[in-house]
């Protein structure tokens, strides 16, 4: 399943944006049939029973203890009597009554049961309970307020409980990563209308005296700031701490909680600074120049390398732009004045951010989807005055708006007759407009074109085809009227190069290798270590917009993904491998666009498992040799050269060409150090890589057959010094070019190199055997082939062999 996020939606922040009359169970139905797939419907947990809303009728001082106090509490059916501790008790209020027989559960985990007890001589039928009692916060300040309006009597798990629909966001649903962005797609299924909080800024007559530059306005479009002065940082109220703790984020103090409470109500990530912390009230955006030793708010020192976007003060870096503050900033208990940060980042740039910190944030995940360019203000609004309400303090006149590079809303044709075509439907040009309508997009018709403009915060729109998927999600994929596909008993022939393909695999795998399956799509680091590509130097095709910077490339080779897989298994002890791989690779010649389909494989590590009888041996560039001599054989192909090749992703040494009849099959060889050791490859790795195109155009239709020999041969073994450099591949084209009706067979029967013979020297025994196919052959025929044969390879590498 392709799902990039699990999002928690809550019902009662959904009914804050657009009114819901569904049952949950029907409300899940149309969300998944919309492609917002609901995974899992519940309720939100409590660890607490018989806990009651209630109302303090009276306060009066303890008899006999200072710090205490007796209230009449009302629960609905009776008044009872309440020893309590917090001096803020007062008749009036609405609080959380845990009564007699109900249960609580501490710090620990452990439950305990409610019991009528004295304290100092005063009895109480119950307890008034703080929210972290309640294992609804993490810090509470005295016992809990509840609204005015709650109704006395009702269980607190009824007034506080919520319905959670937890849902799978495909990538392409980065506008649905908020509790708005899912009550407005709700609302455009429901045909209705969703609309968020109105925002009331009061500001003070103080000037915001910060400063803005971002020096890097590709990566960062937009950057928005307010300051906010005498603030008091403490708890958050327990309303919102509770739907923080809903959607699976931790409460820490109500300026930083008020930043998620935005991030998850609106989609737009907000960071706060402690403004008397950030150096000459300047902030400079701007990726760093080189490696930098930063401190995140994590606690963890982390090296930031050059070129990953930061955020910076007079002195230096006080954030990871759009991924995790830093500690040199931190907001905490002293802080009386903060920076309030909304940004438009760059996906790329934040999730280079990202990796360089090995840390996926909730506001990383966000930006990395790309966030909506003209709800940045609006989110700094809102928060600024949420935090004036919860923390107190006064806003600074005058926010900091910095527009680097405006988003424009993109203007998109649709043809209602593609439309209708596609989808099987017979929609008018009226409808088609109208569910476009629903989903904020403005529309106007021209003949039977509609001409559509598209809101910023719908970065998975880029065409037509993306409009009609639109169209049939709010018409409803159930709604389309099924249609008999027309059926054929007819099948057609499967291609030649299928055919190519599937002997491949069926060859590979039964010499013992494992299928390999990697992505086409790279990154730029993965691409550098491309074989080069045999059919010549070829242009890499960039993704024109690549989710991630990961998935930038199409491969011009197999190579970078399969070292990619050889590096996943070593991370996970696994280091003897045999694989292959048949996949298409992509580059551009000229103006054109090409696809190669290749095979690939790969060895390394031990040649078989561990045995107690013979010694583990490794695996080496003649057992790749051999699978691929064995793999042509099959495709009966006679003339298979290997000869020297100079390809930089091999060891200078090591490697070799593959070809027959004039066209260059592939390539093998040991892959260069170098290359392993930007992966952190510390093994020896062999690979080759074969054209499955030019591998069609070279195999023989049928298999020759030759009559088993009626006549005994004869063997002759020659032993030549040569030089140590000669290609054994080049000394066998000659041997199997020599005319000769007696040779048979020839094949290398022993290398031997020492410094007697001479560093640059080595000697090489091969063994011939001679038949004939008439008669049984004399010795003297044997002698005079056999010393013409060497006498013509003596003469063709006189240079080579002394």
């Amino acid at each position: 399943k392709n799902v990039g996020y699990n999002m928690r939606a809550l019902l009662s922040w959904l009914k804050d944006f657009t009114p819901l009359n569904l049952s949950n169970e029907d409300l899940s139905d149309v969300l998944t049939l919309a492609g917002l797939e609901v995974d899992k419907v519940e309720r939100t947990p409590f660890s607490f029973t018989e806990v009651v809303v209630a109302e303090i009728k009276e306060v009066k001082q303890h008899p006999n203890a200072d710090k205490l106090k007796v209230a009449q509490v009302f629960d609905g059916t009776e008044t009872v009597q309440i020893v309590c501790g917090d001096p803020k008790c007062a008749a009036g209020m609405k609080v959380a009554l845990a009564t007699i027989g109900g249960t609580l559960t501490d710090k620990e985990g452990k439950i305990f049961k409610m019991k009528k007890s004295k304290l100092r001589d005063v009895e109480s039928f119950g307890m008034l309970c703080a929210g972290d009692e309640l294992g609804l916060a993490e810090n509470s300040n005295g016992i809990m307020t509840l609204d005015a309006d709650a109704p006395v009597g009702t269980d607190l798990t009824e007034l506080l409980g919520d319905v959670i629909f937890e849902i799978s966001l495909t990538p392409n649903l980065g506008h649905c990563m908020s509790q708005y962005g899912i009550a407005r797609e709700i609302a455009a299924l429901l045909d209705q209308k969703a609309s968020l909080p109105a925002v009331n800024i009061e500001t003070s007559e103080t000037r915001c005296d910060v400063s803005v530059e971002v020096k890097d306005p590709d990566d960062c479009r937009r950057y928005c700031c307010r300051k906010v002065r005498g603030i008091k940082v403490g708890p958050s109220p327990d309303w919102l701490a509770t739907r923080l703790e809903n959607c699976g984020v931790r409460s820490i103090n109500n300026v930083v909680d008020v930043t998620n409470y935005i991030m998850l109500e609106i989609g737009q990530p907000l960071h706060a600074f402690d403004a008397k912390k950030v150096h000459g009230q300047k902030i400079v955006v701007a990726a760093s120049e080189k490696e930098t030793s930063f401190e995140t708010l994590d606690g963890e020192k982390r090296k930031i390398p050059p070129g990953i976007l930061m955020i910076h003060d007079a002195k230096g870096p006080i954030a990871v732009a759009g991924v995790m503050g830093g500690a040199n900033s931190e907001v905490d208990e002293k802080t009386t004045e903060i920076i309030l940060e909304a940004a438009c980042f760059d996906p790329s740039a934040v999730r280079k951010g990202s990796k360089a910190l090995g840390v996926r944030s909730e506001s990383s995940a966000r930006f990395e989807k790309g966030v909506d360019f003209e709800q940045v203000k609006t989110a700094l609004d809102r928060a600024a005055a949420l935090i004036q309400t919860l923390a107190g303090g006064s806003i600074d006149a005058g926010e900091v708006d910095c527009i680097q590079k405006e988003k424009k809303r993109k203007q998109l044709k649709l043809r209602l007759a593609r439309c209708n075509a596609l989808l099987g439907t017979t929609l008018s040009l009226n409808e088609v407009a109208s569910f476009l309508k629903r989903l904020e997009m403005e529309v106007k018709t021209e003949g039977e074109t509609l001409h559509v403009t598209v809101p910023t915060y719908r970065n998975d729109i880029h065409g037509e085809i993306d409009l009609i998927e639109e169209v049939a999600r709010i018409y409803g994929y159930n709604n389309i009227e099924k249609k008999q596909a027309p059926v054929s008993n007819s099948s057609l022939p499967h291609s030649p190069l299928y055919l190519v393909e599937k002997e491949v695999r069926g060859r590979l795998i039964a010499s013992g290798l494992q299928e390999f399956l990697t992505c086409d799509l790279i990154s730029p680091k993965l691409a550098a270590l491309s074989l080069e590509k045999h059919l010549g130097e070829k242009e890499e095709i960039h993704v024109i917009r690549p989710s991630s910077v990961d998935q930038s490339i199409l491969r011009t080779s197999l190579l970078p993904g399969m070292l990619q897989a050889v590096k996943h298994n070593f991370d996970r002890q696994t280091e003897d491998l045999a694989a292959f791989e048949i996949g298409h690779i992509h580059f551009k010649d000229g103006n054109d666009y090409r696809e190669r389909l290749s095979a690939a494989i790969l060895l390394t590590g031990k040649r078989r498992p561990y045995h107690w009888e013979k010694k583990a041996e490794e695996t080496d560039f003649f057992d790749l040799k051999g699978i691929i001599e064995n793999l042509l054989e099959g495709f009966h192909i006679d003339d298979v050269s290997i000869s020297p090749s100079h390809l930089k992703s091999f060891h200078p040494g090591i490697q070799g060409e593959i070809s027959s009849q004039g066209l260059r099959l592939g390539a093998l060889g040991e892959v260069h150090p170098d290359r392993l050791k930007k992966l952190g490859i510390v093994k020896r790795v062999y690979f080759a890589q074969l054209d499955l195109h030019d591998l069609l155009q070279v195999a023989g239709k049928t298999k020759k057959m030759s009559p088993l020999p009626q006549y005994p041969g004869s063997e002759r073994d020659w032993t030549i010094t040569c030089d140590r450099h000669l290609p054994m591949g080049t000394l066998f084209d000659a041997i199997k070019a020599f005319p000769s009706k007696l040779l048979k067979t020839f094949s290398l029967l022993d290398v031997y190199e020492s410094e007697k013979i001479g560093k640059e020297k080595k000697n090489i025994t091969l063994r011939f055997t001679y038949r004939s196919d008439k008669q049984t052959i004399e010795q003297p025929q044997v002698d005079k082939e056999h010393n013409r044969l060497t006498e013509e390879i003596q003469k063709k590498f006189r240079d080579f062999i002394s």
